[in-house]
């Protein structure tokens, strides 16, 4: 596979300013005559509030310090479709940047999807935290956030504080849960199988049987139009959702819903930014990636979605109590990226075949 070079660390080393540096990026995003920068940005990520959210932190500043660039935003619901898009396209790629699950991603790393690059091309890798970066040299974690309980406070005098609260007969019928290959799916069957004292890294059996004692209380395997509107609403009281997302319904709702981290821990969902192999704007996905790490970028989004940024950068202390700590407070389980690639079709099969069809 091919690897940067450091094209980009050596175009900053050789210019003595910001019109060369310019002149650089034109050069290999096709700039037209009059020397200015100018090209086209193509990157595929989440929909909805992700994007608009994702769009005003990141996209819109990066544009006004790149007034010639343009930015295309292919949105789509999960980093299952974005796999799949891209896979698509392989021989020909037409995407430059990918933001997605960092499980995913891992599959498309071990597919030779994307490419590996360094501080030398981004210098703003020296920020990430070590837990973040990615061991082989590919996109690292640009963000994360946690797996929590949704519930509706309406009905919740309390917060929930276990998983088990999901199997609470109160609940039959107004439970929703997302389903395989989601990283919310995988989740429910680590939480069902630590409940049960299994550890899942070595056999989901029990959590399995677990999930099919709850199936019958479950009112949906796929929420729609999402897991947080289907408490807003009413259809539900009770599900598993991302904490970021929560927060931001929880203001849109005027409080009416909540999210807790339960008790015997909970999930990281990071997400990855990431260099696609060969893509056609490799200077510009770099220089972009290197915004995304900045902490402007960084504290703009956790601002916009309340996602976590993987850079130490500091935070206001009311941003930093919704947000899901890093600093070891919040119990997380084990759900590394490469383990749950492994897995990811086989927990998927099981709960196909033998979680759903015990909803009746």
């Amino acid at each position: 596979m091919k690897q940067f070079t450091g094209r980009r660390a050596k175009v900053l080393a050789a210019t003595a300013g910001s019109a060369a540096m310019l002149l650089a990026l034109s050069a290999c995003s096709g700039g037209g005559s009059d020397g200015g920068e100018s090209g086209t940005l193509n990157i595929i990520g989440y929909s909805g509030i992700w994007q608009e959210a994702w769009t005003e932190a990141v996209v819109e500043p990066f544009k006004a310090e790149h007034p010639g660039i343009e930015v295309n935003f292919v949105e789509k619901r999960s980093s299952a479709d974005m796999l799949a898009a891209l896979q698509s396209e392989k021989s020909n790629p037409s995407t430059d940047i990918a933001l997605m699950d960092e499980s995913v991603a891992e599959s498309g790393n071990q597919q030779g999807m994307f490419a590996k690059f360094d501080e030398g091309e981004v210098p703003n890798l020296s920020k990430v935290k070590e837990e973040f970066l990615n061991p082989d040299g590919y996109g690292p974690v640009i963000h994360l956030d946690a797996i929590g309980l949704l519930y509706d406070t309406e009905v919740f005098d309390t917060p929930p504080t276990s998983w088990e609260e999901l199997w609470n007969p109160e609940w039959k019928g107004k439970v929703n849960l997302m389903a395989p290959p989601s990283l919310l799916g995988l989740a429910d069957i680590a939480a069902a199988s630590t409940l049960e004292g299994e550890d899942y890294t070595k056999s989901i059996d029990k959590g399995i049987e677990k999930l099919k004692e709850l199936a019958p209380s479950v009112q949906t395997f796929a929420p729609t139009p999402d897991e947080w509107q289907s408490i807003i609403t009413g259809q539900t009281v009770i599900g598993v959702g991302q904490n970021a997302r929560g927060q931001y319904y929880s203001d849109e709702s005027g409080g009416k819903l909540g999210i807790a981290f339960p008790e015997e821990g909970t999930f990281y969902q990071l997400n990855t930014i990431n260099v696609v192999e060969g893509a056609p704007n490799e200077e510009l996905a770099l220089e972009f990636a290197d915004f995304a790490l900045s902490e402007e970028a960084q504290v703009g989004f956790a601002e916009k979605l309340f996602y976590a940024p993987s850079t130490d950068v500091e935070l206001p202390a009311d941003l930093a109590e919704r947000i899901i700590a890093t600093d070891g407070s919040v119990k997380i389980l084990p759900f590394e990226s490469e383990f749950l690639a492994g897995v990811r079709d086989e927990w998927t099969d099981r709960f196909k075949r033998e979680v759903i069809p015990a909803q009746g």
